[in-house]
């Protein structure tokens, strides 16, 4: 019969190699001529013969074949059923060729038979420890331990218990767990990593950057390793030390598919489209039929703007899967944006109730009423999918925002509200009502609300950002903003806003050099965005430098004209003032 479910088995890759090694120790270059006529097995005792088949399965095995090696050792175990050194052994190859429930079965029977038999125990708590079932992880604690106290210097026993109990969260037992590896194996790299990896999920950096070092000092081409310290570099905002580390991967790799496609996934997080878009060309130019990389450049190209090309990928998908959902959902999303609404619902609609983007679906047909300028049939539509899915996180968000557009800032608090009384950790809907309370003129409980967010997610940069940036506008709290902007930057190193936020309260401060320092920083990751403009031509203007000040508010006119579909008016109407008010003082002094 087949067996378990490999897909539910996440350590297995690295348990299997370490089964070769254990299996393959011995000579090297093994005769396979065997003489049979020099055994007999009618004359012999079963433990000769169980003795014989081990050694003719053990020869098979050391020259790579391993249907014959299974096949005779599986004839030891006839011949020596009480052996729990045999049902290990059967475990090992049955775990390599994928008969899961065929091992755990062997390595039960094994510690039954001899409970003090150590490598049972090790492998058998390795492949519960593989196991994404909850009962099979807490099972694999109690064995692994038991493989620790046999055996305490078991390298394999102390690094899958490490590894779960970093996974628990159990991060103080998980550290010394993988200190005793570096301690007892300091040759071994995959001690330093899993403590490094340990570090990072505490957010120590600065640890986890050395020991990540230290592994690679031990196996410089530790492909985990170099992934993850380009990681600690880029929440650093260390972006070329990070960058550097993707591109000696592909030096390493220039064939490898997943290079290409890290490399581009971090040119896109931090905001370089072109060229990650140059990266996952190159991806596909490995493999040009593989989806998930048309799915990526199609989502590429949706973030430029660029919706034919978008078009081009997802139509691409579908016709080696017309049953792709994703394909069909983000081809609805490309087509309502270039106003093809008839064939963005004929998609929309084809994505069933039972679908991954079935709520997402809903919203969609909802907002091409909006696009086409008919909000009320929107509102109708979202009030009648509410009623029957009020508690749908994605469908309250966006109803909220409906109202917001109709001027029903009311109602979309109410909406808000309620939901978060029987989903009070909900970040989403915290953040909407936040911003729904300022544009609503209620600052007080706008800042309360978010600070709430903040409880529930001392993390959520965004929450930080608000906060802080609402109380640089009415210039108070300016440390507390200072401090609360410089956390979610720390989080979001290359948002443009909050680079705008910090540089704006600097401002409030009096500190003008630091604030065009960081508007100029903002300015380069954000350069289409005029209220930035508008913020630095401010500063300019409290400097007494009024024709630089009238360059940036002109800019920021500029870039308003440009985006008329989605103007804000009131910055628009500040801008032409302030403008204006310029240019009159600037003729008066001349």
């Amino acid at each position: 019969m087949r067996e378990t479910n490999n897909s539910t088995y996440a350590l297995l890759p690295l348990l299997v190699i370490l089964i070769f090694a254990v299996f393959s120790c011995g000579p090297k270059n093994p005769s396979t001529d065997i003489e049979i006529s020099t055994f007999s097995e009618t004359d012999s005792e079963p433990k000769d013969r169980a003795y014989y088949h081990f050694m003719v399965s053990r020869l098979h095995f050391l020259n790579k074949n391993f249907g014959e090696s299974l096949r005779e050792l599986e004839i030891t175990e006839s011949y020596d059923p009480d052996s729990a050194f045999i049902k290990y052994n059967l475990a090992l190859m049955y775990i390599s060729s994928g008969r899961l429930s065929e091992a755990l079965d062997k390595l039960e029977k094994s510690i039954e038979l001899d409970p003090n038999f150590a490598p049972s125990f090790t492998i058998l708590g390795k492949v519960y420890a593989s196991s994404q079932d909850k009962d099979h992880k807490e099972k694999s604690v109690k064995i692994l331990k038991r493989a620790i106290d046999l055996n305490p210097d078991d390298v394999e026993s102390l690094l899958f218990l490490g590894i779960i109990e970093t996974e628990a969260g159990n991060f103080d037992s998980a550290e010394k767990l993988f200190k005793k590896i570096t301690e007892l194996y300091p040759e071994n790299e995959r001690g330093f990593f899993f403590l490094a990896r340990l570090y990072y999920e505490k957010g120590d950096l600065i640890n986890a950057e050395r020991l990540y070092n230290e592994s690679l000092k031990l196996n410089p081409s530790f492909i985990s390793a170099l992934i993850e310290l380009a990681l600690v570099y880029e929440r650093q905002g260390r972006f070329e030390q990070s960058e550097n580390i993707y591109k000696s991967i592909i030096t390493l790799y220039p064939e490898t598919l997943n290079t290409y496609v890290r490399y581009g996934n971090f040119l896109f997080r931090i905001s370089r489209k072109a060229d990650a878009k140059e990266q996952f060309e190159k991806a596909e130019n490995l493999d040009y039929r593989n989806p998930g990389l048309k799915l990526r450049l199609g989502l590429l190209y949706i973030e430029d703007r660029d919706f034919e090309k978008a078009i081009e990928e997802f139509q691409l998908i579908l016709l080696g899967n017309p049953n792709d959902q994703r394909a069909k959902y983000y081809l609805a999303l490309s087509y309502i944006e270039t106003e093809k609404y008839e064939e963005g619902l004929t998609l929309l609609n084809a994505i069933g109730s039972e679908a991954e983007f079935y709520e997402e679906s809903l919203v969609q047909k909802a907002y091409i009423y909006e696009r086409k300028g008919d909000l009320n049939e929107s509102l109708r539509m979202m009030e009648k999918v509410y009623r029957n899915q009020p508690n749908n996180e994605l469908i309250v968000n966006y109803l909220g925002s409906v109202y917001r557009k109709l001027d029903q800032d009311q109602d979309a608090i109410e909406v808000y509200s309620r939901y978060l009384q029987s989903n009070s950790k909900s970040q989403v809907i915290y953040y909407a009502l936040g911003v729904t309370y300022y544009l609503n003129g209620q600052e007080e409980n706008s800042i309360e609300t978010m600070k709430r967010l903040i409880n529930i997610n001392p993390a959520h940069a965004d929450a930080m950002n608000f906060v802080g940036y609402t109380y640089a506008e009415r210039g108070e709290n300016l440390d507390e903003a200072e401090a609360l902007i410089k956390r979610a930057l720390k989080l979001t190193p290359n948002k443009g806003y909050i680079l705008d936020s910090l540089g704006w309260v600097y401002y409030r401060q009096g500190r003008y050099e630091e604030a065009i320092e960081f508007l100029n920083k903002a300015v380069a990751l954000e350069p289409d965005d005029p209220a930035i403009m508008e913020h630095l031509g401010d500063v300019y203007l409290d400097k007494g430098e009024q024709s630089k000040a009238l360059d940036y508010y002109q800019r920021g006119l500029l870039l308003i004209n440009r985006n008329p579909d989605n103007p804000d008016e009131n910055l628009k109407e500040r801008l032409n003032k302030k403008t204006n008010d310029l240019k009159r003082s600037i003729s008066v002094q001349s």
